[in-house]
């Protein structure tokens, strides 16, 4: 990016958080030696070992550099500039990330890639990039990091329209917030329906992506109960980083029309139960441990609390078999406060036993990626 772009990113009203992890140091490096840094950097972050990333992300991610992680990047990083920066219009701040494994001293047995994301109120940018071994050095590799994440933010900031040369083999979207989902964060709306259908059945999970796992499940769950299901989506999870706009778009976009689902903000188990009352809730045997699980609670009282409002909101569960750590778990494995227990049926592992995850499908799809 030239002088010219980053003084006026400088000189107007965006501040961004950036966290980076295996490349883009020259970016922050060019931003940063141009008087005015200080009205638009808010802060800088580089978790550059495993155990630095797994304590910024809060979990240890399937891909240290992969698009999921990064985009998590950037929505902590956004969440960490609202703090820096609350009396900022929240239009006008930006979280900002990149993940890159590039050229070194010994070969990889991975491809080079590198991913970046802007996250801001009103839209999320994302840039994903696998290269040729060998191709180029590192320090074209790191130069080609560095100007598409400049760009990318020269984009947000509305100083700039395009991405670097090569752009045929980059891949880059935008997605910009609906209305209602800004309506959904802001509290301002409980959730957003695909009908108008009251959820009766409803399956939470993140589905990234859906798989043959859920469908089964699906089938399952709506010949048991009668009911047609709805996948639950929550923009906020106990375990993970927000949504992104990219991400909410992805996962309803795999729904077809035959498929209900329903988007909340309702990332306990609690609030999903006082939110559709007198419900059937479909989970895993993983899911239902970290229900019972004291750490995801503030103490004792408050998960007792919790559980309370299973009886008193009439909720009821469909407890599908899961592998957790290499062991097959169905509901019997598991200990239930008894003032609950009728609330809970099983399904058997003869009935159903798929193991399959969505982070090993993702990893395939990543494998399975072209170079530039």
């Amino acid at each position: 990016m030239d002088l010219k772009s980053i003084q006026a990113i400088h000189t107007g009203p965006f501040k961004l958080v950036y966290v980076s992890s295996g490349g883009g140091s020259t970016a922050i490096s060019d931003f940063l030696k141009v008087p005015g840094a200080s009205n638009t950097i808010l802060e800088s972050y580089i978790p550059y070992s495993r155990e630095s990333m797994d304590e910024y992300l809060g979990i240890r991610p399937s891909h240290y550099c992969g698009l999921q992680t990064t985009i998590n990047m950037a929505m902590i990083a956004f969440q960490r500039a609202q703090k820096l920066a609350p009396n900022t219009k929240r239009e006008h701040l930006l979280g900002a990330a990149v993940t890159a494994t590039l050229s070194t001293t010994y070969e990889k047995l991975g491809s080079h890639r590198f991913f970046v994301c802007i996250h801001g109120s009103e839209a999320t940018h994302v840039i994903s990039c696998y290269l040729t071994k060998g191709k180029r050095t590192r320090d074209l590799e790191e130069k080609l990091v560095s100007e598409c994440l400049e760009a990318l933010i020269g984009i947000a900031c509305g100083v700039s329209k395009e991405i670097p040369e090569l752009s045929q083999n980059i891949e880059y979207e935008v997605i910009r917030a609906q209305e209602d989902w800004k309506h959904l964060i802001d509290s301002e709306i409980q959730f957003i329906k695909s009908n108008d259908e009251t959820p009766q059945l409803i399956f939470p999970g993140t589905f990234n992506p859906i798989h043959e796992g859920h469908l089964k499940i699906k089938e399952i769950a709506e010949k048991m109960t009668k009911l047609r299901l709805f996948f639950e989506i929550s923009i906020n999870n106990v375990d993970k980083a927000p949504l992104s706009f990219y991400e909410i778009h992805k996962t309803i976009q795999q729904f077809s029309e035959d498929f209900q689902w329903v988007l909340t903000n309702a990332p306990t188990f609690e609030e999903k139960i006082k939110l559709f009352p007198k419900s059937t809730f479909v989970v895993g045997t993983d899911t239902l441990m970290r229900i019972f699980d004291e750490k995801y609670y503030k103490d004792s009282l408050s998960m007792n609390k919790a559980m309370e409002c299973f009886n008193e909101n009439d909720a009821k569960f469909i407890v599908f078999g899961r592998e957790v750590d290499k062991t097959f778990r169905s509901l019997e494995d598991l200990v239930i406060p008894k003032s609950i227990l009728h609330r809970f049926k099983g399904v058997s592992e003869t009935d159903f036993r798929m193991d399959i995850r969505s982070r090993d499908i993702k990893r395939s799809n990543e494998e399975s990626k072209r170079p530039a």
